[in-house]
Parts: C-alpha cells; sequence; structure tokens
C-alpha cells in the first residue's frame, strides 16, 4: 500500500526526494523525521534514502522521533533495521560514523557566549535566571551552550532580566 506520507507539507514528493538524497541539506532531518515516522515498507523507504545516509543520519532522526512518545513503536522499527543494516555494512566492510549531533551555527554559539558572559558579569548563576525567568536550569544551559535556537520573545524575556535592551544589529 502506498501511502502520502508528505501530506501535511505542501512540498511534492519529487522535492521531498531530492533533499533526502543530499544529508547535508537543512531540511534533511525534517523530512527524513517524516518518512521514517510515518512509512513502514523499508524497500520503499531505501529507495528515497540509501542504507549508509540512514547509518549515518539515523542518531539525530530517532532523537527527532522520540519526541513524540506516539511515535515508540515506530523508533523502535526502525531502530531494529539500523542495527541489521549497520550489522551487514559492517561485514561488508563498510564503517559507519554516525553524525550524533547538528552543527551549531556560528551566529548561535556567538549569542550563546554574550548571554553567558553577560551572565557571570552581573554574577547570576543559571538556576537564578531560571527561576527568574519561570524555566529550569537545564533550559539556561542549553541556550548557553547554542543548543537552544531560542525566539525573539525570549531574547526579549532574558535582556529584561540582564535589564539591558535587546538590540540587534545586521552587519
Amino acid at each position: 500500500m502506498n501511502i502520502n506520507w508528505l501530506w501535511d507539507s505542501r512540498l511534492k514528493e519529487g522535492e521531498a526526494r531530492k533533499i533526502l538524497k543530499d544529508a547535508n541539506h537543512s531540511k534533511f532531518d525534517i523530512y527524513a523525521e517524516k518518512l521514517f515516522s510515518r512509512a513502514s515498507d523499508p524497500k520503499m523507504v531505501f529507495s528515497i534514502v540509501d542504507k549508509i545516509t540512514f547509518c549515518k543520519k539515523w542518531p539525530c532522526i530517532k532523537k527527532r522521533m522520540r519526541k513524540d512518545r506516539w511515535l515508540k513503536a515506530r523508533v523502535i522499527f526502525w531502530q531494529t533495521m539500523y542495527e541489521c543494516i549497520h550489522e551487514q555494512l559492517k561485514r561488508q566492510g563498510i564503517r559507519i560514523r554516525e553524525s550524533q549531533e547538528v552543527e551549531i551555527p556560528a551566529e548561535r554559539m556567538k549569542l550563546a557566549q554574550q548571554i553567558r558572559d553577560i551572565r557571570v558579569k552581573l554574577g547570576y548563576t543559571q538556576k537564578d535566571i531560571a527561576k527568574k525567568l519561570g524555566v529550569i536550569q537545564q533550559y539556561i544551559s542549553k541556550i548557553e551552550s547554542g543548543h537552544e535556537n531560542v525566539s525573539i520573545d525570549t531574547l526579549t524575556r532574558i535582556a529584561n532580566v540582564f535589564d539591558k535592551k535587546l538590540v540587534i544589529k545586521l552587519s
């Protein structure tokens, strides 16, 4: 049975397939998550994403899928597929270096460092800032490490806690 795995996307299947042929495409993880969370036919899936790319990218895809508790069975299914394929490739002498982490953009890292520097200069702990913002300390840690892509609203709230103005400069 052929399913429409792009039912909530404006993208045509041909365009999505093109994205999924390029593991470095900025939208690869988004469309890979859609594909693996909605398709149960490995033959169809591996006609779109090659097995080596799947093995390299599976940790990132799995991380995205685990955010939706409804996908637990799909994660287990594809994890089993991953283990089998990974073992087959190993027997063929193909070693896979998995991409565990998405590269953090330099601009986000610069902003994260600025937030951390201001916090430290003012003598606040992450826990202090978290309490003032009404969030958990781990969220502040994610912001300061660049792992959280914060909104303008969140940046404004952080600036207010620091008693600073939010200024965005484009160079």
